[in-house]
């Protein structure tokens, strides 16, 4: 007896969502708020009042640039994560059937052919 289609759609949601998937999203999600942070703390070390002319303004647009950075890689974290989903909704349930039998080779007519060279 086959599933109800309910119960297709539930697996189609959720089964694709295994525990390596969970922990890698989560890794890169993580990942895509500490990096850009990171690296734009430490870009704004540089611009200080002393050594550069606009510092407050420079600061600013180093923190709008780490926003969308963090942005991009959200979404991709996204996009990585409905390729997933795409792949195992086109997988499909794996159902075991019957091998194929073992097809014996007919040659073609082509084979019998003598070449002439």
């Amino acid at each position: 007896m086959s599933p109800s289609p309910p119960e297709h759609f539930q697996e189609a949601l959720t089964g694709w969502f295994t525990r390596p998937v969970r922990r890698r999203a989560a890794l890169l999600t993580a990942l895509s708020f500490v990096v850009p942070w990171l690296l734009g703390a430490w870009i704004k070390l540089g611009q200080q009042p002393g050594l550069h002319n606009d510092a407050e303004r420079q600061q600013l647009l180093v923190d709008y640039m780490v926003m969308g950075a963090i942005l991009f890689c959200l979404s991709m974290v996204l996009t990585w994560l409905i390729g997933t989903w795409i792949l195992a909704v086109m997988k499909g349930r794996q159902v075991l059937g019957d091998d194929f039998p073992q097809e014996t080779h007919r040659p073609s007519p082509a084979d019998d052919r003598v070449r002439r060279g």
